[in-house]
This record gives structure tokens, sequence and C-alpha cells, in this order.
């Protein structure tokens, strides 16, 4: 291989890690900004695997986009994710797989509750039609913690390194 070829690859391979990074901050985006179209064209059509162990598993997009408007897509809900600590690897011409750290707070202003978590996304990317797409996300906490601030005082109601039973 010529030098020029090599980095032509080396190129390549460093904007494919970028395109698979702004899918992810992409997809986060569009989760904070209640956008379920947005967040569905993160992920590849078709048979996927996501689990999201206390939000649910899913086989499909669809599936997974209808659970998120379910719970998060309300005027009463605010959320902040914030992405961290990116290792992506690319496996083939079109296939990568990655780990992306989270942290993620929550606020329910109708409920007057609180929620922040930590924890890691294991994902696997594949291009199709030229655009990266998500094909499977796991995801699972490290770090919990629970507030509630509908009285007087502020009260944790459970902290922990996963989600209470």
């Amino acid at each position: 291989m010529s030098e020029l070829d090599t980095l032509k690859t080396e190129i390549r391979q460093l904007q494919d890690r970028q395109a698979i990074l702004e899918l992810k901050h992409r997809y986060l985006d569009a989760c904070d900004a209640k956008q379920p179209a947005e967040v569905l064209a993160c992920f590849a059509a078709g048979e996927i695997d996501i689990d999201f162990g206390h939000i649910g598993r899913f086989q499909r997009r669809e599936d997974f986009v209808a659970v998120f408007e379910e719970l998060g897509c309300h005027d009463h809900i605010v959320d902040m994710h914030h992405a961290q600590n990116p290792v992506i690897h690319l496996t083939g011409a079109d296939t990568a797989e990655g780990r992306v750290g989270l942290h993620f707070h929550s606020l329910n202003t109708r409920d007057k509750t609180a929620f922040k978590l930590a924890g890691q996304y294991r994902d696997e990317y594949r291009r199709i039609d030229g655009q990266w797409q998500i094909s499977r996300s796991h995801f699972r906490p490290h770090w919990v913690e629970m507030r509630d601030f509908s009285g007087a005082a502020d009260v944790v109601t459970y902290a922990g390194n996963c989600m209470p039973g």
C-alpha cells in the first residue's frame, strides 16, 4: 500500500469515527429536544437490538420510539443527556462498535422528582446507504440517584449502582 493509500485509509477511518460520534450525539440531542422522528432516524430499520434495562428491550426502532414518546415527550419532563469517554472501533468497512459513557439528569416538574444516573452504552453501528446508524444499543447504569423535592426538603429516595427493583 502506498503512503497516499495509507493516508486515504486513515482519513476515511477518522471520518467514520467522527460520523459515529456525531450520530450518537444527534441521538442524545434528539432525546433532550423530544424529537421522536430524529430519534427514529438514528437507528437502523428492520430488526435491531436495543436493551435499555428498566425502560425495556426492543427489536424494532419504532417500538422503542413509541415508549420514548410515552415516557419522555411531555412538557413536565426535562432531560439532559451528556455523553463522555467514547471509544469507537471500526470492525469492517461498514461496521463498528463502541462504548460511550452517559450522565443523565431528568426533572419531572409536575411530580417534583429528579433522577440522575451514569452508565455506559455498548453499541454497534452499520453504514447503510452511506449513513451510519445504530443497529445495537445496550445501556447499563453504574450510578443512580432519585430525589423527591415535593415537600419542604429535598429527599433522596434511592441511591445505588443499579435501578431499584
